[in-house]
Parts: C-alpha cells; structure tokens; sequence
C-alpha cells in the first residue's frame, strides 16, 4: 500500500472516532483533561499504526498512546472491536465476584458495558505505567462517577513476576506476550491461583513483533503452550484484522489474528 494513501486511511479513521456523535464528547472530554492536541493525538496514532516494527514496549509510557489505544477500541469494524466483544461474552456466562485485568493497557468494553453496569464484581486493573491509571481514571470518571466502588487499580510490571493475587478471573488481553520469559509468568500466576480460576488470555498468531517477547505460528503451537503453563482451554473464538480498517496488519500480510480463549487449570 502508498504510504501516503495509508496515512490518509489512517488518519480518516481516528477522526471517525474523535468527530463521530457517539464519542465526540467524550474524546472531547478526554482530551481536555490530558491536555492533549487533536493534532498530536492524529500524529500518535498514525505513528503506531503506520510502523509496527519502529517500536518497542516504551511506546506505551505515554498519555497519548494511552488515548490511541482507546480510539482503537472505539473504531468501527475494527478487529479491536470483536475482541472486546468476544471477551466481554466470556466474561457474561461466568458466575463470578473478582477480576483482574494484567497490563490493561485502557479500559475495554467488558468494563464500560458490563463491570460498571452489573456492580456486583469487584475488577482489579493492572499495569506497570502511570499513565495507563492516569487516563483510566479520567476516562471512568467521564463514564461513571462511582466507579470507584467497583475498580481499584494496582501497579506492578509483570516482568518481576510478582503473583498478582487470587481472583475468580484471570484477564491477559494480549499483554502476557509482552512479559520478559511470559512462559515462566503465566505458568506461576496458574500455580499460585486458586484451584477453581479462569483464565481469559488473547494470543496473537502470527510473524513476532518488536513488542512482543515470544509469537505462535498456530492454534495448536499456542494450546501447547497454554498446556505447558497448567491451563486446558474450555471456549475459544478467533479474531481475524479486518483489511479495510487494520491497516497495521498491512506489513504482516494479513497473516495474524487473535487466538482468544477461556481457561481451567
């Protein structure tokens, strides 16, 4: 694809969000709070988008690509979109009290659709970054002003491979590939939880990617893998980058998608 038309794509679709009247005022919100330009918030997405072999984890640490990521969850037909959802219904099915999101990155549809609507489930965000809980918490506050009642967040970098705790519900939504020796993290987290834990991970299938520590070539490279680390996997869905929108997948040929499963010790 023309680099240049590629730019334009790109910069058509982070406007569909920003200007779009579902959302308009609460990127507005967004980004009166964080100070944030229209144009530097175009500028950082375009920058993720364009070249995902330009950049490692560090990339995250700021406040404006913590509000790309969460354009990318708003953009239309986007494979961001059916990811939520296929954990959102996993997450619907389950007769559960606790949650904790590993390295969150924003906060996703399952919360803003079903965590601050049924209130009975406590959620636990985690990340390693200040500005994940910064832009998280002016983003619940817009959506809902008690969300405090229900979200706590904690902060701790996985690449310490400090467990976490003991929650009902184990959410890697494609964060775990990120970890330095993920294997020996998830593998821990499964041992140290309770006997009865679900496990909820999305697993990208595909070419490795500068962010990411470790890739799987296939479904069943990635079952292996979940096997080894003590999971058994109950449900799966698979999500595949729409061409149209998912511009990102442009450089790995179209040859990657999200593995996104529910697991049992």
């Amino acid at each position: 694809m023309d680099q240049k038309y590629k730019e334009q794509q790109l910069k058509k679709f982070a406007l569909s969000v920003i200007d779009s009247p579902q959302y308009k005022n609460e990127i507005s919100h967004i980004l009166s709070k964080t100070k944030l330009s229209k144009k530097e918030l175009i500028s950082t997405y375009l920058h993720y988008d364009m070249d995902i072999f330009a950049y490692e984890n560090e990339i995250y640490d700021s406040l404006a690509m913590r509000a790309v990521l969460h354009l990318h969850n708003l953009l239309e037909e986007s494979w961001h979109q059916d990811r939520q959802l296929a954990i959102l219904n996993m997450l619907k099915n389950l007769n559960i009290k606790t949650v904790v999101d590993m390295g969150f990155g924003v906060p996703t549809k399952y919360v803003r659709d079903f965590i601050l609507n049924k209130r009975n489930i406590k959620l636990t965000l985690v990340d390693f970054s200040d500005s994940a809980f910064e832009f998280s918490k002016l983003l619940l506050s817009y959506l809902d002003s008690s969300w405090g009642n229900i979200v706590s967040f904690k902060k701790l970098d996985m690449n310490s491979h400090e467990f976490v705790g003991n929650y009902d519900v184990y959410i890697f939504q494609d964060s775990v590939e990120h970890v330095r020796n993920c294997t020996q993290y998830l593998a821990k987290t499964v041992q140290f939880s309770n006997k009865n834990s679900i496990f909820i991970l999305s697993i990208p299938i595909g070419p490795k990617v500068p962010v990411h520590t470790m890739s799987w070539k296939s479904i069943k490279e990635a079952k292996d893998w979940l096997n080894s680390c003590g999971l058994k996997v109950n449900k799966s869905k698979l999500v595949y980058p729409n061409p149209k929108v998912d511009l990102f997948a442009e450089q790995l040929n179209y040859k990657f998608y999200n593995y996104i499963v529910e697991c049992r010790k």
